[in-house]
Protein backbone atom coordinates (compact mmCIF):
# COMPACT_ATOMS: atom_id res chain seq x y z
CA UNK A 1 0.00 0.00 0.00
CA UNK A 2 1.78 3.15 -1.24
CA UNK A 3 1.28 6.36 0.66
CA UNK A 4 0.80 9.34 -1.66
CA UNK A 5 2.94 12.41 -1.13
CA UNK A 6 1.35 15.72 -0.19
CA UNK A 7 1.69 17.12 -3.71
CA UNK A 8 0.23 13.95 -5.23
CA UNK A 9 -2.68 14.00 -2.77
CA UNK A 10 -3.38 17.62 -3.68
CA UNK A 11 -3.19 16.74 -7.36
CA UNK A 12 -5.53 13.78 -6.97
CA UNK A 13 -7.96 15.85 -4.94
CA UNK A 14 -7.92 18.66 -7.51
CA UNK A 15 -8.54 16.24 -10.36
CA UNK A 16 -11.38 14.53 -8.48
CA UNK A 17 -12.97 17.89 -7.67
CA UNK A 18 -12.64 19.06 -11.29
CA UNK A 19 -14.20 15.89 -12.67
CA UNK A 20 -16.97 16.04 -10.04
CA UNK A 21 -17.74 19.74 -10.47
CA UNK A 22 -21.42 18.92 -10.95
CA UNK A 23 -21.55 18.26 -7.19
CA UNK A 24 -21.63 22.03 -6.72
CA UNK A 25 -25.30 21.98 -7.79
CA UNK A 26 -26.53 19.90 -4.81
CA UNK A 27 -24.03 21.80 -2.65
CA UNK A 28 -25.76 25.07 -3.58
CA UNK A 29 -29.13 23.58 -2.61
CA UNK A 30 -27.73 22.35 0.71
CA UNK A 31 -26.18 25.78 1.34
CA UNK A 32 -29.58 27.45 0.81
CA UNK A 33 -31.24 25.11 3.32
CA UNK A 34 -28.42 25.59 5.83
CA UNK A 35 -28.61 29.38 5.46
CA UNK A 36 -32.36 29.30 6.08
CA UNK A 37 -31.85 27.13 9.16
CA UNK A 38 -29.16 29.51 10.44
CA UNK A 39 -31.43 32.52 10.02
CA UNK A 40 -34.55 30.95 11.57
CA UNK A 41 -33.67 31.45 15.30
CA UNK A 42 -32.53 35.03 14.69
CA UNK A 43 -35.69 35.84 12.75
CA UNK A 44 -37.83 34.46 15.57
CA UNK A 45 -35.85 36.45 18.15
CA UNK A 46 -36.25 39.61 16.05
CA UNK A 47 -40.00 39.02 15.71
CA UNK A 48 -40.36 38.54 19.47
CA UNK A 49 -38.36 41.71 20.13
CA UNK A 50 -40.44 43.77 17.70
CA UNK A 51 -43.66 42.49 19.22
CA UNK A 52 -42.37 43.07 22.76
CA UNK A 53 -41.27 46.63 22.01
CA UNK A 54 -44.53 47.44 20.25
CA UNK A 55 -46.58 46.25 23.23
CA UNK A 56 -44.22 47.91 25.70
CA UNK A 57 -44.37 51.25 23.88
CA UNK A 58 -48.14 51.35 24.32
CA UNK A 59 -47.75 51.22 28.11
CA UNK A 60 -46.72 54.00 30.41
CA UNK A 61 -43.18 54.41 31.66
CA UNK A 62 -39.82 55.82 30.69
CA UNK A 63 -37.41 54.56 28.03
CA UNK A 64 -35.73 52.20 30.51
CA UNK A 65 -39.02 50.56 31.42
CA UNK A 66 -40.00 50.24 27.76
CA UNK A 67 -36.64 48.67 26.94
CA UNK A 68 -36.83 46.21 29.83
CA UNK A 69 -40.38 45.10 29.01
CA UNK A 70 -39.38 44.64 25.39
CA UNK A 71 -36.39 42.47 26.36
CA UNK A 72 -38.64 40.39 28.60
CA UNK A 73 -40.42 39.23 25.44
CA UNK A 74 -37.27 37.27 24.62
CA UNK A 75 -35.90 36.60 28.12
CA UNK A 76 -39.13 35.06 29.43
CA UNK A 77 -38.42 31.40 30.35
CA UNK A 78 -40.86 29.89 27.86
CA UNK A 79 -39.77 32.05 24.95
CA UNK A 80 -36.09 31.64 25.81
CA UNK A 81 -36.57 27.87 25.93
CA UNK A 82 -38.33 28.09 22.55
CA UNK A 83 -35.39 29.99 21.06
CA UNK A 84 -32.85 27.57 22.50
CA UNK A 85 -34.84 24.59 21.27
CA UNK A 86 -35.19 26.10 17.80
CA UNK A 87 -31.47 26.89 17.68
CA UNK A 88 -30.53 23.33 18.72
CA UNK A 89 -32.97 21.81 16.22
CA UNK A 90 -31.64 24.01 13.41
CA UNK A 91 -28.04 23.14 14.32
CA UNK A 92 -28.91 19.44 14.21
CA UNK A 93 -30.64 19.84 10.86
CA UNK A 94 -27.69 21.77 9.44
CA UNK A 95 -25.36 18.94 10.45
CA UNK A 96 -27.81 16.41 8.99
CA UNK A 97 -27.91 18.21 5.63
CA UNK A 98 -24.10 18.29 5.49
CA UNK A 99 -23.89 14.60 6.38
CA UNK A 100 -26.45 13.77 3.70
CA UNK A 101 -24.51 15.71 1.09
CA UNK A 102 -21.21 14.10 2.05
CA UNK A 103 -22.75 10.62 2.01
CA UNK A 104 -23.38 11.12 -1.69
CA UNK A 105 -20.39 13.30 -2.59
CA UNK A 106 -17.63 11.24 -0.99
CA UNK A 107 -18.33 8.05 -3.01
CA UNK A 108 -18.24 10.13 -6.20
CA UNK A 109 -14.88 11.58 -5.18
CA UNK A 110 -13.70 8.08 -4.30
CA UNK A 111 -14.51 6.81 -7.77
CA UNK A 112 -12.61 9.68 -9.35
CA UNK A 113 -9.64 9.07 -7.06
CA UNK A 114 -9.62 5.42 -8.13
CA UNK A 115 -9.84 6.43 -11.81
CA UNK A 116 -12.94 4.33 -12.25
CA UNK A 117 -15.66 5.11 -14.74
CA UNK A 118 -18.29 7.58 -13.49
CA UNK A 119 -21.56 6.12 -12.27
CA UNK A 120 -24.59 7.59 -10.48
CA UNK A 121 -23.12 7.00 -7.03
CA UNK A 122 -24.49 10.17 -5.46
CA UNK A 123 -28.03 8.83 -5.08
CA UNK A 124 -26.73 5.40 -4.04
CA UNK A 125 -24.46 6.87 -1.40
CA UNK A 126 -27.22 9.12 -0.12
CA UNK A 127 -29.57 6.17 0.16
CA UNK A 128 -27.25 3.58 1.72
CA UNK A 129 -24.27 5.41 3.31
CA UNK A 130 -26.21 8.12 5.14
CA UNK A 131 -26.97 5.83 8.09
CA UNK A 132 -23.26 5.17 8.63
CA UNK A 133 -22.12 8.73 7.94
CA UNK A 134 -24.29 10.27 10.67
CA UNK A 135 -22.72 8.47 13.69
CA UNK A 136 -19.26 9.03 12.19
CA UNK A 137 -20.01 12.74 11.87
CA UNK A 138 -21.30 12.73 15.47
CA UNK A 139 -18.06 11.18 16.75
CA UNK A 140 -16.08 13.76 14.76
CA UNK A 141 -18.19 16.57 16.23
CA UNK A 142 -17.52 15.28 19.74
CA UNK A 143 -13.78 15.19 18.99
CA UNK A 144 -13.92 18.77 17.73
CA UNK A 145 -15.86 19.79 20.83
CA UNK A 146 -13.17 18.23 23.03
CA UNK A 147 -10.52 20.13 21.05
CA UNK A 148 -12.49 23.36 21.51
CA UNK A 149 -12.67 22.78 25.28
CA UNK A 150 -8.95 22.12 25.40
CA UNK A 151 -8.33 25.30 23.40
CA UNK A 152 -10.42 27.29 25.89
CA UNK A 153 -8.48 25.82 28.81
CA UNK A 154 -5.16 26.56 27.09
CA UNK A 155 -6.22 30.12 26.30
CA UNK A 156 -7.36 30.61 29.90
CA UNK A 157 -4.04 29.32 31.22
CA UNK A 158 -2.10 31.62 28.89
CA UNK A 159 -4.24 34.58 29.97
CA UNK A 160 -3.64 33.81 33.67
CA UNK A 161 0.10 33.61 33.06
CA UNK A 162 0.01 36.95 31.27
CA UNK A 163 -2.03 38.62 34.03
CA UNK A 164 0.35 37.38 36.73
CA UNK A 165 3.34 38.58 34.66
CA UNK A 166 4.87 35.14 34.84
CA UNK A 167 5.02 35.03 38.64
CA UNK A 168 8.56 36.40 38.62
CA UNK A 169 9.66 34.19 35.70
CA UNK A 170 8.55 36.09 32.58
CA UNK A 171 10.69 34.10 30.13
CA UNK A 172 9.38 30.74 31.33
CA UNK A 173 5.83 32.11 31.43
CA UNK A 174 6.14 33.41 27.86
CA UNK A 175 7.45 30.04 26.70
CA UNK A 176 4.63 28.16 28.46
CA UNK A 177 2.06 30.58 27.10
CA UNK A 178 3.40 30.14 23.57
CA UNK A 179 3.32 26.36 23.91
CA UNK A 180 -0.25 26.49 25.24
CA UNK A 181 -1.48 28.73 22.41
CA UNK A 182 0.31 26.69 19.75
CA UNK A 183 -1.05 23.42 21.11
CA UNK A 184 -4.57 24.89 21.18
CA UNK A 185 -4.39 25.88 17.50
CA UNK A 186 -2.87 22.54 16.51
CA UNK A 187 -5.41 20.55 18.51
CA UNK A 188 -8.33 22.34 16.87
CA UNK A 189 -6.85 22.01 13.38
CA UNK A 190 -5.96 18.33 13.79
CA UNK A 191 -9.36 17.51 15.28
CA UNK A 192 -11.12 18.95 12.22
CA UNK A 193 -8.81 17.02 9.90
CA UNK A 194 -9.40 13.77 11.80
CA UNK A 195 -13.17 14.30 11.66
CA UNK A 196 -13.17 14.83 7.89
CA UNK A 197 -10.72 11.97 7.31
CA UNK A 198 -13.00 9.70 9.34
CA UNK A 199 -15.91 10.59 7.07
CA UNK A 200 -13.77 9.72 4.05
CA UNK A 201 -12.79 6.35 5.55
CA UNK A 202 -16.42 5.55 6.39
CA UNK A 203 -17.58 6.35 2.86
CA UNK A 204 -14.65 4.86 0.90
CA UNK A 205 -13.15 2.11 3.06
CA UNK A 206 -16.42 1.00 4.68
CA UNK A 207 -15.10 1.23 8.26
CA UNK A 208 -17.46 1.28 11.19
CA UNK A 209 -17.85 4.74 12.76
CA UNK A 210 -15.46 4.06 15.64
CA UNK A 211 -12.94 2.27 13.40
CA UNK A 212 -13.12 5.14 10.90
CA UNK A 213 -12.34 7.69 13.61
CA UNK A 214 -9.51 5.66 15.13
CA UNK A 215 -7.93 4.86 11.75
CA UNK A 216 -8.23 8.48 10.69
CA UNK A 217 -6.60 9.62 13.94
CA UNK A 218 -3.72 7.18 13.43
CA UNK A 219 -3.12 8.34 9.87
CA UNK A 220 -3.27 12.03 10.81
CA UNK A 221 -0.90 11.51 13.74
CA UNK A 222 1.45 9.49 11.53
CA UNK A 223 1.65 12.28 8.92
CA UNK A 224 0.44 15.49 10.59
CA UNK A 225 2.53 17.72 8.33
CA UNK A 226 0.90 16.29 5.18
CA UNK A 227 -2.65 16.76 6.48
CA UNK A 228 -1.91 20.26 7.79
CA UNK A 229 -0.28 21.18 4.48
CA UNK A 230 -3.42 20.12 2.61
CA UNK A 231 -5.56 22.26 4.90
CA UNK A 232 -3.23 25.25 4.56
CA UNK A 233 -2.87 25.04 0.77
CA UNK A 234 -6.58 24.65 0.11
CA UNK A 235 -7.40 27.26 2.75
CA UNK A 236 -5.04 29.78 1.15
CA UNK A 237 -6.43 28.99 -2.30
CA UNK A 238 -9.96 29.43 -0.94
CA UNK A 239 -9.04 32.81 0.53
CA UNK A 240 -7.55 34.01 -2.75
CA UNK A 241 -10.38 32.74 -4.95
CA UNK A 242 -13.24 33.88 -2.73
CA UNK A 243 -11.62 37.25 -2.01
CA UNK A 244 -11.12 37.81 -5.74
CA UNK A 245 -14.73 36.80 -6.44
CA UNK A 246 -15.97 39.13 -3.71
CA UNK A 247 -13.89 42.04 -5.03
CA UNK A 248 -15.06 41.39 -8.58
CA UNK A 249 -18.65 41.22 -7.41
CA UNK A 250 -18.32 44.46 -5.44
CA UNK A 251 -16.79 46.20 -8.46
CA UNK A 252 -19.55 45.02 -10.77
CA UNK A 253 -22.25 45.95 -8.26
CA UNK A 254 -20.73 49.41 -7.89
CA UNK A 255 -21.52 50.05 -11.55
CA UNK A 256 -25.22 49.52 -10.82
CA UNK A 257 -25.41 52.12 -8.04
CA UNK A 258 -28.54 54.22 -8.05
CA UNK A 259 -30.57 51.74 -10.08
CA UNK A 260 -33.78 50.06 -9.00
CA UNK A 261 -33.85 47.17 -6.54
CA UNK A 262 -34.37 44.38 -9.14
CA UNK A 263 -31.30 45.53 -11.06
CA UNK A 264 -29.21 45.43 -7.87
CA UNK A 265 -30.71 42.27 -6.36
CA UNK A 266 -30.13 40.12 -9.44
CA UNK A 267 -26.34 40.63 -9.62
CA UNK A 268 -26.06 40.21 -5.85
CA UNK A 269 -27.81 36.85 -6.01
CA UNK A 270 -25.61 35.75 -8.92
CA UNK A 271 -22.46 36.74 -7.04
CA UNK A 272 -23.64 34.94 -3.91
CA UNK A 273 -24.48 31.77 -5.88
CA UNK A 274 -21.12 31.86 -7.67
CA UNK A 275 -19.30 32.28 -4.34
CA UNK A 276 -21.15 29.30 -2.85
CA UNK A 277 -20.32 27.15 -5.87
CA UNK A 278 -16.65 28.15 -5.73
CA UNK A 279 -16.53 27.40 -2.01
CA UNK A 280 -18.16 24.00 -2.63
CA UNK A 281 -15.63 23.20 -5.37
CA UNK A 282 -12.72 24.09 -3.11
CA UNK A 283 -14.23 22.01 -0.31
CA UNK A 284 -14.42 19.07 -2.72
CA UNK A 285 -10.73 19.59 -3.48
CA UNK A 286 -9.90 19.51 0.23
CA UNK A 287 -12.02 16.42 0.87
CA UNK A 288 -10.50 14.64 -2.13
CA UNK A 289 -6.96 15.37 -0.95
CA UNK A 290 -7.79 14.26 2.59
CA UNK A 291 -9.38 11.08 1.23
CA UNK A 292 -6.25 10.35 -0.81
CA UNK A 293 -4.16 10.60 2.39
CA UNK A 294 -6.62 8.77 4.65
CA UNK A 295 -7.51 6.00 2.18
CA UNK A 296 -4.35 5.41 0.11
CA UNK A 297 -5.77 2.16 -1.28
CA UNK A 298 -8.41 4.23 -3.07
CA UNK A 299 -5.83 6.53 -4.66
Amino acid sequence: MSLPSTSRALGLGFRAARRSAWLTAPALLVALFRAALTAAPFLLAAALLVRGFSVSASMSGGPGAILWRGLQAVLAPRRLALLVGLWASCALLRATFRAAYLSGALPVLGEELALSSPSPRFATGLAYDFVGIVPTALLGALLELAADLYALVALGAAALLALRHGGGHPVAAAALGGIALTSAVLARSLAGLVADAALARRALAGDTPWAALSEAALRVLARPAAFLAVGLVVGFASFLVLASASALGAASLGLSGGHSLPLVLGPRLLVAAASVCLAALLELWRLGALAALACPAQA
